[in-house]
């Protein structure tokens, strides 16, 4: 026990025995760290700039339904949830964040605040990436991570966008890192105490002992954080909630084969959630109902798939073919990286197998034998050093994200194909998050430096060695801690490694680790390029909506509190209508609006014909009020219709075209 009460450093750590514990070490950051705080960077400044744009005046139809809900109260709120298509968790955190913000500044609106709160849930995805992430990681995969999220094709306008895509991306990476975590923590009772050696040091009993309460505490917190983020996932949006399930799906398969007895541990997470969603299932009765009779969405066919590979992957380049072309180049790199790190784990895993059969090791190490007989060095066994990257778990868990994902598209294919359209391509953003944190995972395999030489006898290390090697297996949580980190090979000052000279690195030569880091160094840049490329046209196409706003603002202004306004567009009708006063008088040419927007904003009428246009016309006259109509038209269509009326003997005059978040129109006075 003498040799163990100095400290050691492992795995960037640095142990001692005196309270138990593991305080960090300041270590000459890798270039995979350096990389990584430089994406972490790069995120901020990109999160910080999208917290300037969420200060416009601009929202267009699907984030109308978000702000209007949240001006009414909770129980309408909830209520009229229930008459649509989501779940109301994400409308209920918008409504808390808009009231505490009118409660703080009075006369603030609702649209800028409500653009804020989804802003929000990247900052929780940036703690992440620098805490849990970085911890078990590497600062790598959290800057990669948090740099994908935030700039990757597609999702940098959730940054601002007024709707729940971003909570659920959030919800479903939280419950995927903890479900992650549930599978790590956790003592095998054979192996943490007579198979690892430890009770041969005098009254390390007590030391496991502590270990394990603390590893229930550690464990529980994490089956408590996965159950109320899924129950936030489920009721945030519905396919958050199928990409939960897979969740769940993979989180059972890793105890299944890990550690049987924890299945219970799932079916109580699973029976807790269960019970938490029954009040909505009523609900959910009623818009699976309305969903089956009539939706928006369109037919699927196979080629949707490409679809989706082009949503997650397409950039934003000025050529369309170089954008495909980077597509395709994109999903071969995460398919290639992936591959090879199977392969890699399967010629290792037959290779160790070759060595156990020639040795007859069963490839458990026990830690201290040789520490109590005095035999080596100072008693220890073999110096243990790994890099965090590499292991079976994380291959694992990289797989798993890759198929959170291929899951909710295979449910969404599967439904539309079964029952009816329900899917689109931005119902993939709630399983973003696993997905591209299997492709840093995979990422910073492939850029994993092994170590140099190896010794595969026993007495080549020290005690305090063999203390860290435990340490690695009892953090990772697997029956067969060497198999986990034996991929980064272990470097023995002065020992000679097997198979060759001293001074030999054998098969591990650094020149044979070359190819894979530049393509990993490639790939990372690449994946730079897109993202900054991405998140620069999402910023310039934001910054062209917030001048053309104020032009369509002061147009708006024009439009007085008495006047009537027609349009031919419904989504045109209601988010203009949104600008306008209350007492402004809406009609629709020829056809009827969405009800249900309707109660949630404000009512719409029609207009069938000229004649009826007059007749408002003359009634302004009679009453003397100086009141006027007004025509906001979209399309190509408009013109026709103003053809029409012009035809009808009524005077139209156009005052311009104008651009509101994504609609034009013209506007027209009619006398």
């Amino acid at each position: 026990m003498e040799a163990l009460s100095r400290t050691n450093v492992c795995e960037g750590r640095q142990y001692g025995n005196d309270k138990g514990k593991c305080m960090e070490k300041k270590q000459k950051g890798s270039g995979r760290d350096i990389a990584g705080f430089l994406l972490l960077g790069l995120s901020l400044i990109m999160l910080g700039r999208s917290v300037m744009l969420c200060f416009s005046n601009d929202i267009w139809y699907d984030e109308l339904f978000t702000v209007g809900l949240a001006e009414h109260s909770y129980g309408e709120l909830v209520r009229l949830t229930a008459a649509d298509v989501h779940p109301p968790l994400y409308y209920c955190i918008v409504k808390f964040f808009v009231d505490l913000c009118k409660l703080i500044a009075p006369g603030v609106g609702t649209v800028i605040p409500a653009k804020l709160v989804s802003i929000l849930p990247y900052f929780i995805l940036l703690l992440y990436a620098v805490t849990l992430m970085r911890k078990r990681f590497g600062m790598f995969v959290g800057g990669m991570f948090l740099f994908c999220v935030t700039a990757m094709p597609q999702l940098s306008a959730y940054t601002v966008e007024v709707r729940m895509y971003g909570w659920a991306m959030l919800f479903v990476t939280a419950a995927f890192l903890h479900a992650h975590a549930l599978t790590e923590n956790y003592v095998n009772s054979k192996n943490s105490s007579d198979k690892n050696g430890m009770d041969a040091a005098g009254g390390t009993e007590t030391v496991v002992t502590e270990t394990r309460r603390r590893q229930k505490l550690v464990r529980r917190f994490h089956g408590a954080a996965l159950t109320f983020y899924g129950l936030a996932a489920a009721y945030t949006q519905y396919f958050a909630c199928v990409a939960v399930v897979m969740v769940y799906v993979f989180l059972l398969l890793a105890f299944w084969f890990r550690d049987r007895r924890r299945i219970r541990e799932w079916f109580l997470c699973v029976a807790v959630s269960v019970i938490c969603y029954v009040p909505w299932l009523f609900a959910l009765a009623g818009q699976l109902g309305a969903v089956s009779e009539n939706y928006w969405i369109l037919p699927l066919t196979w080629r949707s798939l490409g679809g989706c590979v082009k949503f997650l992957m397409k950039p934003a380049f000025l050529r369309e073919w170089l954008n495909t072309v980077l597509a395709v180049v994109l999903f071969a790199a995460y398919l290639g990286l992936w591959c090879r790190w199977a392969l890699k784990l399967y010629y290792n895993g037959r290779k160790k197998a070759a060595t156990r059969e020639k040795t007859g090791s069963s490839g458990y190490s026990e830690i201290g034998k040789n520490s109590e007989s005095g035999e080596g060095k100072e008693g220890g066994m073999v110096s243990w050093t790994t890099d965090i990257a590499c292991g079976m778990g994380q291959f694992a868990l990289a797989t798993a994200g890759v198929g959170v994902l291929a899951g909710l598209v295979a449910f969404g294919f599967a439904a539309s194909f079964l029952i009816r359209p329900i899917f689109v391509y931005r119902y993939m953003i709630p399983a973003a998050g696993c997905f591209w944190l299997g492709f840093a995972l995979c990422l910073n395999e492939i850029l994993c430096k092994p170590m140099t030489g190896r010794s595969d006898k026993p007495g080549d290390g020290d005690a305090n060695d063999e203390l860290c090697k435990h340490k690695a297996v009892q953090s990772s949580g697997f029956s067969d801690g060497i198999a986990e980190n034996e991929l980064c090979k272990p470097q023995v000052p002065g020992a000679q490694p097997s198979g060759g000279k001293r001074g030999d690195t054998g098969r591990y030569k650094i020149g044979r680790n070359a190819v894979p880091q530049t393509v990993g160094i490639a790939v990372t840049l690449l994946i730079a390029a897109v993202g900054l490329r991405d998140y620069r046209a999402f910023m310039g196409e934001e910054e062209y909506k917030i001048r053309l706003m104020a032009e369509t603002e002061a147009a708006l202004s024009l439009i007085g509190p008495q006047d009537c306004v027609l349009y031919n567009f419904d989504q045109v009708q209601a988010v203009t209508g949104y600008y306008l006063p209350e007492t402004v008088e809406r009609y629709l040419w020829r056809g009827e609006g969405e009800k249900l927007i309707q109660e949630i904003t404000s009512p719409c009428g029609t207009v069938e014909d000229a004649e009826e246009i007059r007749k408002m016309l003359a009634k302004t006259r009679t009453e003397g009020t100086e009141s006027s109509v007004w025509f906001i038209g979209s399309f190509n269509s408009r013109e026709d219709i103003a053809a029409e009326w012009r035809a009808a003997g009524l005077e139209v005059e156009e005052r311009g075209s104008f651009l509101l978040e994504r609609y034009w129109f013209n506007l027209y006075k009619i006398s």
